[in-house]
């Protein structure tokens, strides 16, 4: 009776999505990640707003041209694409939202140069963290499966919050 007890408690477990961290020049980002086609379909459409310290990052096994699409997207995005190594080989800033009167006659951005992942972060982040070419990202992230997922440069673990001291 237990172990049936256990197994009905583990398959009602909630899922934990895909996640973890995306940094650039230092800054963390709480990372969303699009891995599946779905996903990376999805992207950020629909979403009203992008908290400064949160961007999604769209990972693949293989090097590709992937240009970004903003149909039915409500934000413009900041959109860096990376070798597999984290290096920025591309970067578009202010992609707009695709307005919904244009249908599927939405414009593409980026895609011109081969790279592994890309990265969507708020508008804006490129020019205040003064992100180039040649720079590069790191990520670290843990999959709903609990496979890690790390590239680029080293992500430093999270700064743990100072407890308060009793006076």
């Amino acid at each position: 009776m237990i172990p049936m007890f256990l197994s009905l408690a583990l398959a009602a477990a909630p899922v934990t999505p895909d996640g973890g961290a995306v940094v650039a020049k230092g800054q963390r980002f709480l990372a969303e990640v699009a891995r599946t086609p779905q996903e990376q379909k999805l992207g950020l459409m629909h979403r009203q707003s992008l908290a400064s310290d949160r961007c999604m990052i769209f990972i693949y096994a293989e090097d590709g041209n992937r240009s970004i699409w903003m149909q039915n997207c409500l934000i413009s995005l900041d959109v860096v694409w990376v070798k597999e190594d984290g290096t920025i080989v591309e970067t578009v800033e202010k992609a707009p939202p695709c307005s919904p009167m244009r249908g599927d006659d939405c414009p593409t951005y980026g895609g011109a140069v081969l790279s592994r992942h890309f990265v969507e972060f708020p508008v804006g982040t490129i020019k205040r963290l003064g992100l180039h070419k040649g720079d590069r990202l790191g990520w670290n992230l843990i999959l709903s499966d609990g496979t890690k997922v790390v590239g680029g440069l080293p992500v430093p673990a999270e700064a743990k919050s100072r407890k308060t001291r009793k006076k």
